[in-house]
């Protein structure tokens, strides 16, 4: 199941809950490939009122900012 996410950048997303992977799917026709996201932390990011904000939160956890940066160029330090 595809899932909005709004952003300038990221058109969608999705999870795999075999690989335990959220697929990130951009406007440009990029798509990137996040491992170890437990399905307790997707459903997190379905509930929230505030998608973009909570995904950013989500990949921060395992990234550093630098990585971070180079995966979703909208991304700012906050």
């Amino acid at each position: 199941m595809l899932v909005p996410v709004e952003s300038k950048q990221i058109a969608f997303c999705s999870y795999n809950e075999d690989e335990l992977s959220l697929y990130l799917y951009y406007h440009t026709g990029d798509v990137a490939i996040f491992s170890s996201i437990g399905k307790q932390e997707y459903q997190t990011f379905i509930d929230s009122p505030n998608r973009y904000d909570t995904l950013m939160n989500l990949m921060k956890k395992g990234h550093t900012e630098e990585h971070m940066h180079d995966w979703l160029p909208e991304y700012e330090k906050r």
